[in-house]
């Protein structure tokens, strides 16, 4: 069993969401606990919550270590692209290609829920946002005499859309077959939202 003083307390923190992260890709976000996450880096639940003020604190940090990755992933794939509609299809295939590959990490940041009293970081509500800011950012490419609230309004529709179709259908909610495969649902989406956002 490692001793306190073996690490600094950012390294603990550092080592308990990459043995977080792994154990929820290797075995589900819904196992997950304290004491396995102080099992895999051998350390006590108590040294634990003197890095995490509890359980939930360590599943924010990686939930905001999941989006980091996310984003980055997608920014990387988007940034060289110049067509704002491009960047926008490209986004909604890297988007479905992290959740597929990371099936319980990607449900983990969506569907943990914190209990009462304990705030959402301001700095995780701020990388929640960032998909759609990405959006915007590209539909105000698309159509730059639209006001901010247009853009924002039909940015959270369409990401919203494209987040539902990925979701139903990665939890097995989603009839999938034949011509309906989830990324032609989310071309049409797209399709559909980028045609009605250039004719209004």
């Amino acid at each position: 069993m490692g001793r306190r003083s073996d690490h600094s307390r950012d390294e603990i923190r550092d080592m308990a969401i990459a043995a977080a992260a792994e154990h929820v890709e290797m075995e589900g976000f819904q196992s997950l606990t304290a004491r396995k996450v102080a099992g895999k880096i051998g350390y006590t639940v108590g040294t634990l919550y003197h890095v995490f003020r509890n359980f939930d604190d360590l599943v924010i940090h990686l939930n905001a270590q999941t989006i980091d990755e996310m984003a980055a992933l997608i920014q990387q794939q988007t940034r060289r692209k110049r067509n704002p509609e491009v960047r926008i299809r490209a986004m909604a295939e890297f988007y479905v290609r992290f959740a597929t590959d990371h099936p319980d990490r990607w449900r983990l940041v969506f569907e943990h829920r914190a209990p009462r009293g304990l705030p959402t970081p301001v700095q995780m509500k701020e990388r929640r946002d960032v998909m759609f800011e990405m959006v915007a950012d590209n539909l105000s490419e698309i159509s730059p005499r639209r006001n901010t609230q247009e853009i924002d309004h039909t940015a959270t529709a369409l990401w919203s859309g494209i987040h539902g179709i990925c979701i139903l259908a990665l939890t097995g909610k989603l009839y999938l077959g034949g011509a309906f495969s989830m990324v032609k649902l989310i071309d049409t989406l797209i399709d559909s939202v980028l045609n009605e956002f250039r004719r209004s």
